[in-house]
């Protein structure tokens, strides 16, 4: 192998690993699931305060929120086309995902010891100017979300 052999290959090996790396990394979600989390613990539970979603976060790059519940089954895509699928949960976790132009932006996963829904949330999508919602604390003290809707 000649000199220029090696190097060309050296590149091309570089540069698969920085486009696998670019394509599974994973940025956006840990951001607005960070920042979903951090605005849960600031703000007061049981006030029955309503909050927009994308106000409460403070992240605005999405057209509608989806509420993924235990069980159901969604047919999201990812930027490239390709079948999305949901982050890994725990046992009654549900969670939000985030849609921007059709196709998935961002996803929280929601552990039920952390928040649950509403007893009576559906499965369904949210656009983002109709995604409001409050936070109340059941019998039991759990916290629960709530969507109000518009």
């Amino acid at each position: 192998m000649t000199m220029r052999t090696k190097s060309a290959l050296v590149v091309t090996i570089g540069l698969l690993l920085l486009f696998a790396v670019l394509f599974s990394f994973d940025y956006t979600g840990r951001y607005v699931s960070d920042r979903f989390f951090k605005a849960l613990k600031e703000v007061p539970a049981g006030t029955e305060r309503a909050y927009s979603l994308d106000a409460f976060m403070e992240y605005y790059d999405w057209d509608s929120v989806c509420v993924v519940l235990p069980g159901a089954d969604h047919d999201f895509s990812t930027l490239f086309g390709r079948d999305y699928k949901l982050a890994p949960r725990k046992e009654g976790g549900w969670s939000l995902v985030f849609l921007k132009e059709g196709t998935v932006n961002a996803e929280i996963t929601v552990d039920p010891a952390v928040l649950e829904p509403s007893a009576g949330q559906t499965d369904g999508c949210i656009d983002r100017w109709a995604a409001i919602f409050t936070l109340h604390l059941d019998k039991q003290g759990k916290l629960h979300m709530a969507f109000a809707g518009h």
